[in-house]
């Protein structure tokens, strides 16, 4: 008798034991602070994989950001098209991807201080001389990706739009003679387009000056805490560091 009473406090103990461990990770796991990031990764040198590996401005923000924030990322790859659907859904909190600020945007969702001021530039094919400022695309065809702010000023312009994946796409067709125009960032154009050999190039002015910020639900929880980390990291240099990395310039004023 006391041999099996022995064996049933123990065996008691033992699950005592293993329900406070089973307790204690599932509270560490319920403080442990996960923010999920939605970002395109095929948008260089903002969002982009080398040697497998996610890089870029943007992620080495949203990683400083994060570290000192408190946060561990876990990140999702998809089409941009996909990004505010995902955001709608809350399968992603926050997405890091040139985000343009405006204010149709910021009806129904919030975003973080700007980490980005650039501008837009019209790109043409190398062939093309008929198109130099806004007025010209009346009538023509842009390519663009989905959800993107270059569609409706392609479309406030009087052009048409196609739509494509990703910005690879559109220039490949631009080359090819399947689109008139293409619209993208002042510093896409300053450091990938003639990285990426494609027969195109950037025509007139910069216009539409713009910043881009972290985009999330409104009322979200990690604005607060982005916001001031971002601050920091334009206080102490961080930001503009982070900008000669891949711009050789400050891109965050």
């Amino acid at each position: 008798m006391k041999h099996g009473l022995k064996l049933a406090v123990a065996a008691l103990s033992t699950a005592g034991v293993l329900a406070a461990c089973g307790a204690s990770n599932e509270e560490a796991n319920k403080d442990e602070k996960v923010v999920t990031v939605g970002t395109e990764a095929t948008y260089p040198p903002f969002t982009y994989k080398e040697k497998g590996k996610l890089t870029g401005y943007d992620i080495d923000v949203m990683n400083e950001v994060a570290k000192r924030a408190g946060y561990k990322v876990e990140y999702k790859a998809m089409d941009f098209k996909g990004l505010i659907p995902a955001l709608d859904s809350k399968r992603i909190d926050v997405i890091a991807n040139q985000m343009g600020i405006t204010d149709e945007r910021k009806e129904k969702y919030a975003f973080s201080d700007a980490y980005t001021v650039s501008g837009s530039t019209i790109i043409v094919n190398n062939k093309t001389n008929d198109i130099k400022t806004l007025d010209d695309l009346k009538g023509k065809t842009v390519g663009s990706t989905q959800g993107s702010l270059y569609a409706k000023t392609a479309e406030e312009a009087g052009a048409k739009v196609k739509y494509y994946k990703g910005a690879n796409q559109v220039l490949k067709d631009l080359e090819a003679g399947r689109v008139d125009a293409a619209m993208n960032d002042r510093l896409f154009v300053l450091t990938e387009l003639k990285k990426a050999g494609y027969k195109v190039k950037a025509v007139g002015e910069t216009f539409d000056k713009n910043e881009s910020g972290l985009m999330m639900a409104k009322n979200s929880k990690y604005a607060e805490d982005f916001n001031k980390v971002l601050a920091e990291m334009q206080k102490d240099g961080t930001l503009a560091d982070i900008g000669k990395k891949y711009f050789n310039e400050d891109i965050s004023k």
